[in-house]
């Protein structure tokens, strides 16, 4: 059994562009926001890298998709801003 320790939230944009990608990469990002909740920085399974600049700001790539998050250390919590193909994804 495991035990989820942080919330995930997505933004309004990530929440609307994770309905609008193909299926493929939906399941993909659904079972990645799953791991999210128990922890927010899985570079040992992902490919995740933090945001030069941007503090507690990391990115994940799922093939031409791009997931741009922020972890929130005291409040438990992961904050999805973008979820993105790439060409949009840092606009």
């Amino acid at each position: 059994m495991s035990i989820s320790l942080f919330e995930v939230r997505l933004s309004n944009r990530a929440e609307k562009s994770l309905r609008s990608l193909p299926s493929r990469y939906r399941r993909s990002i659904l079972e990645i926001l799953m791991i999210l909740q128990e922890n927010p920085v899985p570079a040992e399974s992902l490919d995740v890298a933090k945001m030069k600049g941007l503090p507690n700001t990391f990115r994940i790539r799922i093939g031409d998709v791009r997931i741009l998050y922020q972890v929130m250390w005291k409040d438990l919590m992961v904050r999805v801003g973008v979820i993105e193909f790439r060409e949009r994804a840092y606009k």
